[in-house]
């Protein structure tokens, strides 16, 4: 899966007066497509063959190209090609082993042996050692490969390797609780990208790409509440074409900033500390992405743990015990207090381990389950939940392949509700119990380091995606004291046409730059 589960003209300029607002003013309606622009034909071969190794278990889960951040990719070339070192501790072993094993230095005998040693049972599902000595063959003709950049994030990476001849390939990696290769992915480095200069250009390369969706940039200096957010006046549109910012699209773990707004009003109100213990159960257990699904049962962490995990590395389990938490009423509560279109959508709530077990659960394909949620009302969906099996979830992750959004297995927002809900939590962020929320909106801004410099005081990020899902929104403040939200949003049904994340993404660090110089 590629999220955190889990991932439009006429055209108007856009004003830049630079008066403080009272209410949001819409900077860029993207309607666009979104998704990955068409690779060459070489970089396609080349994706084929490393589909073969696509153990993507938690990787690209909650933040665009992997725990990285969206633009962790970085493009390099064998001709100008400077080898730079590997990620310390345990996932720099890892990723040396790979290479090591991609040059020819370990013998085939022994890599298999290794395989078995250092991949995660889960991951061998996906792909056998004997296939996956054959991927390390076939890239290693191209050898020997040396790692030129490096963008790594507790247990995950994102490394760029060159090769002798040939292009170079991302290597992204994850390690699970006990330090095994819970994923290993190999593709193609982006593309280069000429940056956007203008609100126009951006908008002529959003409309170019080949799945649906939208980027939208809204100035919210001085609106407070998600009812100023909802009700915003004086928008600014780049660009009306395709799907329009009212439009519910599919945000994939995008939803996880209701659950942290629940958990917030429900300390707030007495239920829950933030250092309350919450124990990890079979029956809670979800899919990667995360960590605490590899705890054993039994396992406690804090209320602030959990959320912090939920949010900086969407952290499946994490989120679903915190939904058991706070219960149903709480999250009604916190999709309608935060501004979401439709809160009936959290009654029931479909949570993380639900969407894997009605999209892709044994036999989910052939039971009613997965065709009949979208038109079941609320009693039904409860009924359909209440079905699923108990323990551990019995979901392979080599099944997580085909797009289930269209049948409403998804979490599905506006732009407007993306720009209500940051606004939502950062009021529930400024009152005292709930200052912690601050904190762990900031703790993964979703971009490289490169995008934000001193022109921002504050970023707040939550990313998501699912099989043919792709998505991101950022609240921003600037220094001069202004502050935005941008939200981009793609679907499709084909997952391809959003595997480019860096380009995807890219254009987020256009607008961001658009908005540093003005």
């Amino acid at each position: 899966m590629s999220d955190e589960i889990l991932a439009p003209s006429p055209t108007t300029t856009p004003r830049g007066d630079g008066t403080a607002l009272d209410r949001p003013t819409r900077r860029g309606r993207r309607a666009g497509r979104a998704g990955g622009a068409g690779a060459s034909a070489a970089g396609r071969s080349l994706a084929a063959t490393a589909t073969a190794a696509a153990l993507a278990l938690t990787l690209a889960a909650c933040t665009p190209a992997g725990s990285a951040g969206a633009g962790a990719t970085a493009s390099a070339t064998s001709a100008a090609a400077t080898e730079v070192e590997l990620p310390e501790g345990v996932l720099g072993e890892q990723a040396g082993w790979v290479l090591r094993a991609l040059n020819g230095e370990i013998p085939e005998k022994d890599q298999r042996a290794d395989v078995e040693a250092r991949f995660a049972p889960e991951a061998l599902e996906s792909i056998s050692p004997d296939e996956l000595v054959a991927v390390f063959g076939q890239l290693g003709a191209q050898g020997p490969w040396i790692p030129t950049a490096v963008e790594a994030v507790g247990t995950q990476a994102v490394i760029t390797i060159t090769p002798a001849s040939g292009d170079a390939l991302d290597m992204q990696l994850a390690l699970d609780a006990e330090d095994r290769l819970a994923g290993l992915l190999f593709t193609p480095v982006a593309a280069d990208r000429v940056p956007a200069t203008s609100w126009q250009e951006l908008e002529d390369t959003v409309d170019s790409f080949a799945a649906d969706g939208r980027l939208v940039v809204t100035e919210v200096t001085g609106a407070s509440d998600a009812s100023d957010a909802s009700d915003a006046s004086d928008e600014r549109a780049v660009s009306e074409a395709g799907l329009t910012a009212d439009e519910p699209m599919p945000s994939g773990s995008m939803f996880k900033l209701y659950v942290l707004g629940a958990v917030a009003q429900t300390i707030a109100d007495g239920g829950l500390g933030w250092d309350t213990p919450l124990t990890i159960t079979d029956d809670v257990k979800s899919l990667p992405s995360g960590e605490l699904q590899n705890e054993p049962s039994g396992t406690q962490v804090t209320v602030r743990d959990a959320a912090e995990k939920m949010i900086s590395i969407s952290d499946n389990t994490a989120t679903d015990l915190l939904i058991e938490a706070v219960g149903p009423d709480a999250l009604l509560r916190a999709f309608a207090d935060l501004g979401h279109h439709d809160p009936s959508q959290a009654d029931p709530l479909l949570t993380t381990r639900g969407l894997f077990q009605l999209g892709w659960g044994e036999g989910a394909a052939e039971t009613s389950g997965r065709e009949a949620w979208n038109d079941a009302d609320a009693t039904e969906r409860r009924a359909l939940l209440d079905a699923l099996p108990t323990g551990l979830p019995d979901v392979k992750v080599s099944a997580v392949t085909t797009p289930v959004w269209q049948l409403g297995l998804d979490w599905f927002t506006t732009a407007d509700d993306l720009t209500a809900v940051h606004l939502g939590l950062q009021r529930l962020a400024a009152t005292e119990s709930g200052a912690p929320v601050r904190e762990i909106l900031a703790v993964n801004p979703g971009l490289g380091a490169e995008t934000f410099g001193d022109d921002w005081s504050y970023v707040a990020f939550k990313g998501g995606s699912s099989m043919g899902v792709l998505a991101g929104s950022w609240y921003l403040e600037r220094e001069d004291g202004k502050a935005f939200t941008i939200s981009i949003q793609g679907r499709s049904d084909d997952p391809a046409e959003l595997a480019d994340q860096a380009t995807f993404f890219g254009q987020v660090q256009d607008a961001v730059a658009l908005l540093a110089a003005e």
